[in-house]
């Protein structure tokens, strides 16, 4: 297959990185709200309804998450850290049990129960989330170390 020539010199090269860089992080979060507006709307049983988002969303974040753990990339602004998981983890579940309590109460008009399954389901997916996460964690600085010990490997080789 012929590679084209990049006609791009090193500012617009930086200028298109930073446009593809917004338009991949803007399909992915509007894929992400566009999934949740379908879910509290239709109910939780729209699997028909959000099937095709579901898969351009799932393959964007096998992407992401692949190419970064190739690379030994965890995050541009958080650390690799615990505490991190741990916070993000609990935004995940608040946010989850929050729409399944508005999808739950919609459908029965009974706020006890409502809360009741919204606990549950934040409880399942900050569980799910930090673990995960941690596996995540592992995989992460199991190749950080590997490809540290690549470039010194190489300097050594000089």
């Amino acid at each position: 297959m012929k590679k084209w020539k990049n006609k791009l010199d090193e500012m617009q090269e930086q200028k298109m990185l930073r446009i593809e860089h917004n338009g991949c992080w803007l399909a992915f979060w509007g894929l992400v709200i566009a999934i949740m507006a379908q879910i509290m709307y239709y109910g939780p049983d729209c699997a028909n309804e959000i099937k095709g988002e579901f898969i351009v969303f799932m393959c964007l974040a096998f992407y992401i998450v692949i190419g970064c753990v190739i690379n030994g990339i965890w995050d541009r602004k958080l650390a690799p850290t615990w505490k991190v998981n741990l916070c993000t983890s609990l935004i995940a579940g608040v946010i989850s049990g929050v729409i399944r309590f508005i999808i739950s109460y919609r459908e029965y008009q009974m706020a006890a129960a409502g809360a009741a399954v919204g606990f549950f389901v934040g409880i399942y997916t900050f569980a799910g989330c930090f673990i995960l996460l941690s596996i995540a964690l592992f995989i992460y600085k199991w190749r950080e170390n590997r490809l540290e010990d690549e470039t010194e490997d190489e300097e050594k080789d000089k």
